[in-house]
């Protein structure tokens, strides 16, 4: 999305093809700490309001993390037997190793615009978060106490990706 936002731009700014050739255009470089979550995690754990959401260890064996670059993309096994995956949300991921902090936008999917900011720790093949919503106190600790409204979610990363040709837009998508 940001590459076509970019390339739009670039086009408007310098006007006709046949007037100038277009600026090539330069997508920003990832983090060494956002290098280090690049590729695909399997869910673990997800806890919200003090109860374990994903119970059902096949629950969680339906859901994949993609990060590629700043995009951060959550999957849902839609056929195990074709390995089609549905996308349910795209969002794009700050993250700010000095403070451990990270803030997520949801760009595409139900939940668009949507803003949350909360705390990471991330090691070679664990991802671990408590985040709760932009307009409440970014969390300190690792909990999502009954009442909270937050979020503790443990991914350990995954050694393949899912198969491109399986990947469905999410609903609502352009």
């Amino acid at each position: 999305m940001r590459l076509v936002l970019l390339t739009t731009f670039a086009a408007l700014t310098v006007g006709p093809a046949s007037a100038q050739t277009p600026a090539p255009v330069v997508m920003p470089v990832a983090s060494e700490e956002l290098k280090k979550l690049q590729g695909n995690w399997k869910c673990a754990s997800i806890v919200f309001d003090g109860v374990e959401q994903m119970a059902n260890p096949k629950e969680r064996e339906a859901l994949t993390l993609v990060v590629k670059a700043a995009e951060y993309r959550m999957y849902c096994v839609s056929d195990p037997a074709k390995d089609l995956h549905l996308r349910l949300f795209t969002g794009e991921i700050a993250l700010d190793a000095a403070t451990r902090s990270f803030t997520l936008i949801v760009v595409d999917g139900r939940e668009k615009g949507k803003r949350v900011h909360g705390i990471y720790e991330l090691t070679a093949d664990q991802f671990k978060t408590c985040y709760g919503p932009a307009d409440k106190p970014r969390p300190a600790k690792f909990e999502a106490a009954k009442g909270s409204g937050q979020f503790v979610e443990s991914w350990k990363l995954e050694g393949l990706k899912p198969a491109a040709a399986g990947l469905i837009k999410a609903a609502g998508a352009p």
